[in-house]
């Protein structure tokens, strides 16, 4: 037998006792000696097959009885699970020759003890027969030089025995003769040469001659008798007793009753009854009567006699009869006490939950009484039956309990396969823990469903890591999950708690190993219902993706029918719950411990689909969520805004660029474990183009938000400015306390903030984007170039709109003091007095340039440039309109514009471009030139006012126009 995998052959190591006849009971110690009695498959002593007289104890215990073993051997134990076994010991079977009232446990040939007829009388004592005398004809001695043992080593098969088959001549001389000299041992052969001789050759003739006085005392007697009949006719015919029971009863009343009746037997009188005697004249008359009538007679006496004995010991014999009965019944019953006492024992093992001793003890007594014609049997066989029958039904009640163990199911599938149960109590077994999974799953979804519409924050029936949440959060002061976040964690718990087993289950129903683990029966499988299983697990794979759908992603079930659909459940709006995309991405990790549970116990592929194509779904839901969450906060952020100034050497710029890009950071490490494909099988998001464009979409927008936020600062009204006043303290400004409208106003003016947000914008427009585009790529997000393009248009644009409004803010007033300052005191240009130096209203304009490089100088140091080369811009087109507008100039009046245009133009230098050179040139060209003195006057007046200005104008020329690169 082959040596099943896994489990070390049978090894006997000790034996108990090590020798014996047939019948010895032998005690047998080892190891791996078989797991149950069913295990035990075959044992071999000396040869010989003895496992239907084996007692099973334990793997290391065996009790058996010896069969007909001879000679020495192996004891040898094969089992269905380890295969054939070895032995470290040996058993010596010892042979016996018993006599006729001699008890043996096997059958013997005993033709070679009685080979004549046992009604034989005066037997001749065959020296081969009487057993007593030596066949030799010599002295038997007392001891053998040679212990049992050795002679059995000599002679495995023989025997000392002259009965016996396998007789040994020389083992009998050891042990008989072993110091008989060789004369005596050769007369003892002249002996039975001679004995041999007589019997063979001589034959029958030698016999009756000697027993020849036997023969003759058998033919006296029949003789005699024969003779004896006439006689004994006519005096049986003559002779009227009152009875012949009586008389012999009389007769044996007697005080010498043995004489008489050995007297009676002499006489030849039957059963001792005296007869008559008779005349020689009447023996004469009735010699030719036949002699039948005597044993008629005779018949008719035996029959009386044996009627009055029994009407003498019927009493006793009906008591004896009685008690016979009383014996055999107690005979019986301790014979079969194994199936009467069976009913209670079933009972009370059913009430202990030894499963394994009723089967042992029912398929013991199936075995043996199945087919029994008893009646008394059958009674109790049909109560074991009716105890079984209950049995079955209880284990199918148990088994269709649940939630049950793997372990309890297949033990009880086992059992009632073993009690050949009534259909097919595996897949039964297996449909029945489906439909319990799929309630359940409904079952949480209404629950959960429930708390939801009812708004309660406590629910009443989550799963542990559920409520490890809300604790967390509630103790952090948090909100507590979601209702469809608890609903996602207590499907995800059920199923892998359940659909493993399940999964498990069905395996082991298909492979034929619940049963077969044990040793057990073989099962019969339906192979047809391999395909309604895989069926089965799809439907509870697709129950759990539908319903995590109907509460994350309903909008992927618009396609199902109504009625399918409300099976699913309706829930509140999403949006109606504040910053649940924080919850997305632990859900995302719970569905896919789930794909890997499944993949793990190798379900259908149809069932992985659906929960792949959720994974996918809800990823891209989760990214969308948290990116529409993350632009809405990020769009808020102006309410967050200080307007404390970190100063670098780009300038100054406040917390909220930091804050907007640690908030797409965050948002991006967040998204890092949900966007990547994190187990083998999934589908990559990205690889599809709606996702992609979906993609491009959020990712710019969320680059985007930022500057909407921007631009709320930079144009906010008055309410939301009286806001942000209550909202500041007066330390929170590092600007010069000169550069605000006044110490009590804390927040900046409008200028000023125009200057702040612009610093903020450029900030994220040349730092800020770049960085947050190289964290989506490392990510794997795709498209960036046009995610980026996209971003900076936005922030262009709004930077060209805030410093629209900052130049308009500044410029108008400096622009529209120009005309009246000019024409103070009505100036005119045809009749204008000798100037005596630079006009006020120049002056006036050069200061309000140096309040406007001052406030930008203060917050953003490269804005210097650009600001006052439009600042320049602007002053030049106003002056190239004035003189434009001048009609005639008188030399005083030449000299007075020549030198003012000097002298602005000089001041901001610095900022011209081909704009402002052009719009001076213009206005040069309608004013005439200076001769002679007018030249000497002009330039010592524009010395004057480089002197005068000198600390004024200090500002401008410290300026470069090499700060145009940073832009």
């Amino acid at each position: 037998m082959n040596q099943k995998k896994g489990r070390e052959p049978p090894k006997v190591t000790g034996l108990s006792p090590k020798e014996g006849p047939p019948g010895t009971k032998v005690i047998i110690r080892g190891e791996n000696l078989g797991i149950n009695a069913k295990d035990l498959y075959g044992l071999t002593i000396c040869g010989v097959n003895c496992v239907l007289l084996a007692e099973w104890i334990s793997p290391s215990k065996i009790i058996c009885r010896t069969t007909n073993c001879k000679g020495m051997g192996d004891v040898v134990v094969t089992t269905k699970s380890g295969g054939e076994g070895t032995c470290t010991v040996k058993f010596r079977g010892v042979q016996f020759l018993p006599t006729a009232l001699q008890p043996c446990p096997i059958w013997m040939d005993e033709s070679s003890i009685f080979e004549r007829h046992l009604t034989t009388i005066h037997r001749s004592s065959s020296p081969l027969q009487g057993g007593r005398e030596d066949p030799l004809g010599l002295a038997v001695e007392s001891t053998s030089v040679l212990s049992d043992e050795e002679l059995n080593s000599m002679f495995p098969m023989g025997s000392s025995n002259l009965a016996h088959k396998n007789f040994e001549p020389v083992w009998f001389l050891i042990e008989n003769h072993s110091s008989t000299s060789f004369d005596d041992l050769k007369r003892g052969l002249s002996h039975v040469q001679k004995q041999s001789s007589s019997l063979k050759t001589e034959g029958p003739q030698t016999f009756i001659k000697s027993n020849l006085g036997t023969f003759m005392n058998c033919q006296d007697i029949l003789a005699g008798f024969a003779n004896s009949l006439p006689s004994r006719e006519r005096r049986l015919r003559s002779w009227k007793p009152r009875s012949n029971t009586e008389v012999w009863i009389n007769t044996l009343q007697t005080p010498d009753d043995s004489k008489a009746i050995h007297d009676s037997l002499v006489r030849h009188e039957p059963l001792g009854v005296p007869l008559p005697d008779l005349s020689e004249e009447d023996e004469e008359e009735e010699e030719g009567t036949t002699r039948g009538y005597t044993l008629e007679k005779l018949e008719e006496s035996l029959i009386q006699c044996n009627e009055n004995a029994q009407r003498i010991f019927k009493s006793v014999l009906h008591r004896k009869d009685r008690a016979d009965s009383t014996r055999n019944a107690l005979n019986v019953l301790n014979r079969f006490k194994f199936l009467f006492h069976l009913p209670i024992t079933i009972e009370r093992n059913i009430k202990k939950g030894d499963y394994e001793v009723v089967i042992n003890d029912y398929e013991r007594a199936r075995q043996l009484f199945a087919d029994t014609e008893v009646s008394v049997f059958k009674k109790v066989y049909e109560e074991v039956e009716k105890r079984i029958v209950d049995l079955r039904v209880q284990l199918k009640e148990k088994l269709m309990e649940l939630p049950s163990t793997l372990d309890d199911q297949k033990k009880l599938i086992r059992y009632l396969v073993e009690l050949e149960a009534p259909g097919d109590p595996a897949w039964e077994c297996i449909v029945n823990q489906q439909q319990w999974l799929l309630k359940l799953l409904q079952k949480c979804k209404d629950d959960h469903l429930q708390l939801d519409q009812q708004n309660n924050p406590e629910p009443t029936s989550v799963t542990l890591r559920a409520k490890v949440h809300h604790s967390r959060n509630r103790s952090e002061g948090k909100y507590s999950p979601p209702q469809r976040v608890l609903l996602l964690e207590e499907l995800v718990d059920i199923l892998q708690l359940t659909l493993p087993d399940l999964g498990k289950l069905g395996h082991s129903y298909f492979s034929a190993s619940i049963v077969a683990e044990a040793g057990g029966k073989d099962m019969i499988i339906d192979r047809s219902k391999e395909k309604n299983f895989r069926q089965m697990v799809t439907e509870v794979t697709v129950l759990f993706a539908n319903l995590v759908r109907a509460a994350f992603l309903p909008d992927s079930l618009i396609k199902l029918r109504k009625e399918e659909r409300a099976k699913y459940g309706f829930w509140s709006d999403t949006k109606q719950e504040g910053a649940a995309g924080a919850w997305l991405p632990p859900c995302v990790r719970s569905v896919r411990s789930v794909l890997g549970s499944l993949a793990a116990l190798d379900v259908p592929s149809s069932a992985l689909d659906h929960v792949h194509s959720l994974v996918a779904d809800l990823r891209v839901h989760c990214m969308e969520t948290l990116f529409i969450e993350a632009k809405e906060d990020i769009r808020g952020l102006h309410s967050r805004e200080t307007w404390v100034l970190q100063m670098d050497d780009h300038g100054g710029i406040t917390s909220l660029p930091m804050l907007f890009e640690s908030m797409v950071v965050d948002v991006v490490q967040h998204l890092q474990e949900v966007v990547s494909v994190a187990k083998m099988g999934e589908k990559d998001i990205f690889s599809d183009y709606d996702v992609q464009r979906k993609t491009v979409t959020l990712t710019s927008d969320i680059l985007k938000a930022f500057a909407g936020c921007l631009e709320q600062l930079a144009f906010m009204g008055d309410t939301e400015a009286d806001t942000q006043r209550l909202r500041l303290s007066e330390a929170q400004m590092r600007i010069p306390e000169s550069l605000f409208q006044s110490s009590e106003d804390s927040l900046p003016s409008v200028e000023q903030c125009l200057v702040i947000v612009l610093s903020n914008c450029n900030h994220v427009s040349q730092f800020v984007i770049p960085n947050l585009v190289e964290q989506f790529k490392k990510q794997g997000y795709p498209c960036m170039l046009e995610m980026e393009r996209n971003a900076q248009e936005a922030y262009i644009e709004l930077d060209e709109k805030i410093f629209e409004a900052y130049c308009e803010q500044k410029t108008d007033p400096l622009v529209g003091a120009l005309e009246p300052g000019m024409y103070a005191g009505h100036f005119d240009w045809a009749d204008c007095p000798k100037p005596t130096g630079v006009r006020p209203y120049i002056k006036e304009a050069v200061m309000s340039a140096v309040g406007i490089h001052a406030e930008v100088h203060a917050i953003a140091p490269a804005f210097m440039p650009r600001v006052m080369a439009r600042v320049l811009e602007a002053i030049s087109d106003e002056m190239a309109r004035l003189m434009g507008c001048i009609d005639q100039f008188r030399q005083h009046g030449a000299l007075h514009a020549r030198l003012e245009l000097a002298a602005i133009e000089e001041a901001l230098t610095a900022y011209r471009n081909a704009g402002t050179s052009d719009a001076f040139e213009e206005a040069h060209d309608g004013i005439p030139p200076l001769e002679g003195e007018s030249k000497r006057l002009f330039q010592d007046h524009l010395s004057t006012f480089r002197n005068e200005m000198r600390f004024q104008l200090s500002c401008f020329t410290t300026d470069s126009m090499d700060s145009d690169s940073y832009y």
